[in-house]
């Protein structure tokens, strides 16, 4: 029995070289014959699934990462890292569904609630469900939990980005940078909430000048492909732009050919 569990103590540790070394094929190809195996305990079992819908996850096969992540958490339902990768394999694929991610998500909160990892993500895919106020309440406790953390902080700001709330971001990144004040992702970090909120406020100008353009002296505003009555007949005098319209009259475009009979 101990030379069963040091071959396969072997042979774990032989595919965590193969992923150290980037040949994840190879890996996936030693991880399917290892899940054949009829001897291995659920711990490992577990800790397989969970690798191989890792590597499928990195190789975009995102079908396939959930089908090994299903299984994992049927192995071990108490691990939220297991829910965490479903959810990204259904956030990030194309056809995948972000309210699926999201139920994810918050199972993989609900097992650690102390990852803010987990919870940032979650606070991201709520928002991007339309569900703003809980996305947004969810984010500042990740940012909160984990102030200095790269990866938790890069979460929080684009999906406070994402529900508009540039403010709140910029606050983050400033208080991030307090705590790292050299981090160059830091930077380009501030950088990118910067240069949305300026876009923002640009697109809101160009907005409400196109509709002070539209309004008129009397304070009427003339929409635009609209027929207005000529002055002429009101009797009154108008101020402001109008447009007027010509009549046209349903006709072919092209004329008519006609056939004429050659006699031979």
């Amino acid at each position: 029995m101990s030379r069963m569990l040091r071959l396969m103590d072997a042979g774990w540790a032989s595919l965590q070289t193969k992923v150290a070394s980037g040949s994840r094929d190879a890996a996936l190809a030693c991880l399917v014959r290892w899940l054949r195996r009829p001897d291995l305990s659920p711990s490992v079992a577990t800790e397989a699934n969970i690798l191989a819908g890792k590597l499928h996850l990195h190789l975009e096969n995102y079908n396939q990462a959930r089908r090994y992540l299903a299984m994992a958490s049927k192995l071990d339902p108490t691990q939220g890292r297991i829910y965490y990768l479903w959810g990204l394999a259904y956030e990030q694929d194309p056809h995948g569904c972000l309210r699926r991610a999201a139920r994810r998500f918050r199972a993989a909160v609900q097992r650690d609630p102390q990852n803010a990892l987990y919870r940032a993500a979650y606070g991201r895919a709520l928002v991007r469900c339309d569900q703003r106020s809980r996305g947004v309440w969810q984010l500042r406790k990740a940012a909160t939990a984990a102030p200095g953390r790269m990866s938790v902080v890069g979460l929080v700001v684009d999906g406070l980005l994402e529900a508009r709330r540039f403010t709140l971001a910029r606050r983050i990144v400033q208080h991030a940078r307090f705590l790292n004040p050299r981090n160059p992702e830091l930077i380009g970090l501030e950088r990118r909430v910067r240069f949305e909120w300026a876009q923002c406020l640009q697109r809101r100008t160009t907005r409400q000048r196109q509709e002070a353009e539209l309004a008129t002296e009397g304070g009427r505003v003339v929409l635009p492909f609209i027929r207005v009555s000529r002055p002429e007949s009101t009797g009154k005098k108008q101020t402001g732009k109008v447009r007027y319209d010509v009549f046209s009259f349903p006709q072919p475009h092209f004329p008519h050919l006609r056939v004429r009979r050659v006699d031979g």
